[in-house]
């Protein structure tokens, strides 16, 4: 099932979005090696409707996309209100019948469904936004050619940035997660209420359904709630630590299962710096300001 649409939001205005559609279990939309990208036939199908959406509303317009072998990203573009009735979400769904109907007829089916019910999408409404998700669209394939030739990378502790005071950072997890373009800050002190950590939580809501990568310590227990809150929810997060990484460095039990995953990336801002081996008051300010860097935004407050 995709996200949820975002509250208050009117789905028939004009506006941009990125939509992401996965495809069901077995259904193959593209062949990637190291030299070579290949749509299949199925693959060909879904191009063909992609592209052919402006056909069926003229106020449409296909930005770039990216068909992966086992999902799709496009940016679509509302450059003028739908009609009355019409709104991306049903854009969308006429695309999915509109191939399920060739597949059935191509491959003599009586039932065929590419892809996974709903769409996960998220909306942009600036330019910086919009350039984020245009690179990270560009760079889909890149990002897949190192992750099949390098597995060791969301497993063994990895050099992922550089500070601009020149401190290396080490990180184990998913480090293609800090190029995505939804970058969020969580940041909750220790003696925030119980009632401001909710309404932190209604405000951080919208960033999820929109597939923000949440970025922080999580180290207080309204930031550990998060943490909960996003893994139960199939998100990704960007966890700083002040543990130094050695070169056997893996983090425990399911943080470990959920790097593997592609869902976390663990960052050591211990660098070289000795005091920083204890979690104290300045190891603390240190990953807020790190985790500060690494997102694209703050956390609604």
């Amino acid at each position: 099932m995709g996200n949820r649409p975002q509250k208050g939001y009117d789905y028939n205005r004009a506006g941009v979005a990125m939509v992401t559609l996965k495809a069901r279990a077995g259904m193959r939309l593209c062949r990637i090696t190291q030299t070579d990208f290949e749509l299949t036939d199925l693959g060909r199908i879904v191009q063909q409707e992609l592209t052919g959406i402006p056909r069926f509303y003229g106020q449409v317009k296909i930005g770039h996309y990216q068909i992966m072998p086992d999902h799709l990203h496009a940016l679509v573009h509302v450059v003028r209100d739908l009609p009355e009735g019409v709104t991306l979400q049903r854009v969308i769904r006429g695309f999915k019948i509109g191939i399920n109907r060739l597949c059935r007829e191509a491959y003599e089916a009586a039932s065929f469904q590419v892809f996974e019910e709903g769409m996960h999408h998220s909306l942009v409404f600036d330019r910086g936004h919009l350039a984020r998700e245009v690179a990270y669209i560009r760079d889909n394939v890149r990002r897949y050619r190192l992750r099949q030739a390098n597995p060791e990378l969301f497993q063994k502790p990895q050099p992922v940035m550089t500070l601009p005071d020149g401190v290396t950072l080490w990180g184990v997890g998913n480090p293609f997660l800090l190029q995505h373009p939804r970058r969020v800050q969580v940041q909750a002190s220790r003696s925030m209420t119980e009632e401001q950590g909710r309404r932190m939580l209604e405000d951080l809501d919208g960033c999820l359904d929109q597939g923000s990568v949440c970025v922080s310590p999580f180290i207080s227990p309204q930031e550990k709630r998060i943490l909960h809150e996003v893994v139960a929810r199939g998100g990704r997060a960007i966890r700083l630590t002040h543990v130094f990484f050695g070169a056997r460095y893996k983090p425990m039990g399911e943080l470990f299962d959920l790097c593997c995953a592609g869902r976390l990336l663990e960052i050591s801002v211990a660098g070289e710096f000795e005091r920083y081996a204890r979690l104290d008051r300045a190891a603390c300010l240190r990953m807020n300001e790190v985790a500060g860097l690494i997102a694209a935004t703050e956390c609604p407050q």
